[in-house]
């Protein structure tokens, strides 16, 4: 099956209150709305997520950011993003998957420092995510707490957001211009045409 895997760790997760990272934890296997999807947690602070729509994988990534960044900005992740094949055994452990996908992931991540998102495939994919890792690393909580839904597809009009987080709607608006969703949901469209 050809998947998007990303493979990631809370960054400095050791210095945060468990709860803090349990809650951390509990909002990335909440997302939702880009299809078939697999999440794992390993080794203490590690997790990993595989997505049946590998064109969705950066948008993914980028919801994990906001929506971590919108509970709260101590909560980093390093993400390592990687296509490829992949078996899923049917109890859905991806502890137990296999595929080139996964390896490449892996060893993605490996070669990472810091908060920041990456992806394996080189060359315009490699260059669009360094692009996008910059421009998300910047978000404040006001503006994550403002992308993360408006990330989820299909996107929710700013009204129901403004409803759902108790703000005004030009509250929300200024948040997500802030936070350039203009220019990265133009360029998430762009990235997940066929």
């Amino acid at each position: 099956m050809d998947l998007a895997i990303l493979t990631g760790d809370l960054v400095g997760s050791t210095g945060l209150p468990p709860d803090l990272v349990e809650a951390g934890f509990s909002s990335m296997t909440g997302l939702q709305g880009l299809g078939p999807a697999w999440f794992n947690r390993h080794r203490g602070d590690g997790w990993q997520m595989a997505l049946a729509q590998p064109a969705y994988d950066l948008r993914l990534a980028l919801m994990v950011r906001a929506c971590l960044r919108a509970l709260d900005p101590r909560l980093e992740t390093r993400i390592a993003i990687a296509r490829g094949t992949g078996n899923i055994p049917e109890n859905g452990d991806l502890n137990r998957a296999q595929g080139p996908g996964f390896v490449a992931s892996g060893r993605l991540l490996d070669q990472m420092t810091g908060a920041e998102i990456r992806h394996a495939s080189g060359g315009a994919w490699s260059a669009a995510t360094c692009l996008a890792d910059a421009l998300s690393h910047g978000w404040t909580q006001k503006q994550a707490e403002a992308m993360c839904p408006m990330l989820a597809l299909p996107t929710p009009p700013q009204q129901s957001v403004a409803d759902q987080l108790g703000k005004s709607r030009q509250a929300v608006a200024q948040a997500l211009q802030g936070a350039g969703y203009s220019a990265i949901s133009g360029a998430l469209t762009l990235w997940e045409a066929p």
